[in-house]
């Protein structure tokens, strides 16, 4: 995926998943929360039920986990990426936070986190 950020920056996304590591609220919309779980193969009172909060009482975001990561970042990655939420599809070429720059490896040629990802990757091996 390959879009163009302002003043000519460039972003390619590199699944360092740090987007999903960060504070704040994935927000869903009805067609999104029919999307998600579609795809886990539940209805959707059950759903928004196990793995959604109504925010403010006016809104509905996706449940985090203790830490503020995202309650569907697996260790491979997001596991729900084939449905997961327009807001989640549209960073950064739609929105992003002035902190984006530091944590995301996709803009601006990030090489600091490409580099510590490579680390992660051999102490695996």
């Amino acid at each position: 995926m390959h879009c163009y950020l302002t003043e000519g920056r460039t972003f390619k996304c590199r699944r360092c998943l740090r987007c999903c590591e960060q504070p704040g609220f994935v927000y869903i919309r009805e067609e999104e929360a029919e999307r998600i779980a579609g795809f886990l193969g539940i209805e959707v009172p059950v759903f928004v039920n196990q793995y959604c909060d109504l925010w403010e009482r006016r809104a509905l975001v996706l449940k985090k986990k203790e830490d503020e990561k995202c309650f569907f970042l697996g260790d491979e990655g997001c596991l729900i990426y084939d449905a997961r939420p327009d807001q989640c599809r549209d960073f950064p070429s739609k929105w992003k936070t002035e902190r984006s720059l530091e944590y995301c490896d996709g803009m601006n040629g990030n090489r600091k986190g490409m580099i510590s990802n490579r680390i992660k990757i051999r102490e695996r091996i």
